[in-house]
Formats: C-alpha cells, structure tokens, sequence
C-alpha cells in the first residue's frame, strides 16, 4: 500500500534526513517497503522529530531501519524540493560511520537492508537517481563534507555548526 505523509510532518513543509552509512568501500542501502518509492533502494532515513536535532535523527533512523549503530562525520549534501502536493522539503545527507550491529531489515518500513559497494549499487533494479548521486560521493576517495563543529550558544546549549 502506498502510505501518505504523515499529518505530523505534511504542514507544507518538513525536514527528512539520510545516514550514507559507509564501511570498508561499501554504502549501506535498505529496499522500502511501505509508502511511495516501495521498492527503492535508498540510504536510510526518515523525518526530523519535533524534539529531536538533525544528527540524533539520522542516528536513529538508521538504528531503526537496519540495526546499525553509527555516528555522523559530516554532512554530505542537502536537497531541497517543492510541489503543490508534497509542500516544501528539505533533506539533508549525512556520512557516516558504522559503530556496531548488522544491517538486519526492520521489515516494516524497510524488507532488505545490506551494504553494497559502487558497482553493485549502479546495477540495482530500482534505484532512485538521488541515491546513485550519494552513492557516488559518499564512496569516493576524499568526499567533500560539511563537518560538525560543537559549540555552546550564550544560554548553554550545546548545538552543531556544520562548516565546510
């Protein structure tokens, strides 16, 4: 079945995020199961929680999805896209590093969860362009990333900067 988004992230616009987790030359991809794109093979991810930063999303989309414990290194790159019927979304790629655990699909969101390297990933049945494109970076030998810097704004709170 194809599921709509979620009320909660459809106000005309959301934020999603995406974990090219990477291991040994190879990128871990999961096949969606359920909404649009069943049968897709992508990097895995999902929608920033209202509580939640964009890095301790990721982290935890891709435990979700796959069992992988991983850490970010930096963001890879950011889409951004409109459309009457989606709203405005905004997307951001992180590169990762795996921690610990197996990719083991959640078989509710996601029915196939492995690591790939580039070749494979280009001969996929059904993979989006997007994820061909971060595949493709994401494998490559020095990858160009927004790396995460921790400061402390003048209140106490730790937040991320993202600088090139």
């Amino acid at each position: 079945t194809v599921l709509p988004i979620p009320d909660q992230y459809n106000s005309g616009y959301n934020l999603g995020v995406g974990g090219a987790v990477v291991d040994n030359n190879r990128l871990l991809l999961v096949r969606r199961a359920s909404r649009r794109g069943r049968g897709n093979w992508q990097i895995p991810g999902g929608f920033v929680e209202l509580d939640e930063t964009i890095e301790r999303a990721v982290v935890r989309e891709v435990i979700e999805e796959t069992g992988v414990v991983s850490e970010v290194t930096g963001v890879l790159g950011i889409r951004n896209r409109y459309s009457v019927e989606n709203g405005n979304s905004i997307y951001v790629i992180f590169l990762m590093l795996p921690i610990s655990g197996e990719p083991k699909p959640d078989q509710r969101e996601v029915d196939q969860a492995s690591y790939f390297n580039l070749q494979e990933i280009l001969q996929l049945p059904q993979i989006p362009d997007i994820n061909k494109e971060v595949a493709t970076r994401a494998l490559s030998p020095s990858p160009r990333l927004l790396d995460p810097h921790i400061l402390n704004h003048a209140n106490g709170t730790e937040y991320t900067l993202f600088l090139g």
